[in-house]
């Protein structure tokens, strides 16, 4: 159950840069705008990745990383689509020119997450995995630092 919400970002990540179908051939207009609005929202996404991961948060968690996404992505990404809606709008994102710095920042922020996951599965989820006595063990251990 952690992993599904950085899964679920990672994936609304994955379908904004690959696209599979295209939009209508009989209504160049209609795409040319739809281009230029995804376009134009592919640097907002662009932008609010770059903000994130401006600030160093190496002691962020998952979450934190996953909550500041959801916070910051830009309104033009929630806007509910079907998805071949989905598939055209991916393609026209995909043919901006801003596409491969977006793909790139994508990328940064997936390792700082993954980075974030790998971390917390270093952390000791139970006390006795700390000593094998458990919290006696561990009060008895401190109680020797002294």
């Amino acid at each position: 159950m952690k992993n599904v919400l950085p899964f679920g970002i990672l994936m609304i990540f994955g379908v904004a840069w690959i696209g599979c179908g295209a939009g209508s051939e009989s209504a160049e207009t209609a795409t040319e705008v739809a281009n230029e609005d995804a376009c134009a929202c592919l640097i907002e996404m662009k932008s609010s990745l770059e903000g994130i991961l401006a600030e160093e948060h190496a002691d962020w968690t998952a979450k934190e990383w996953t909550q500041s996404l959801t916070k910051s992505t830009a309104p033009c990404m929630r806007a509910k689509r079907t998805p071949e809606e989905l598939s055209a709008w991916s393609q026209a994102q995909s043919v901006c020119d801003d596409f491969d710095a977006y793909k790139n920042l994508v990328g940064a922020f997936r390792a700082k997450l993954t980075a974030a996951v790998q971390d917390s599965k270093k952390m000791p989820q139970d006390i006795k995995e700390l000593t094998s006595d458990g919290a006696k063990g561990l009060l008895d251990q401190l109680s020797k630092q002294r």
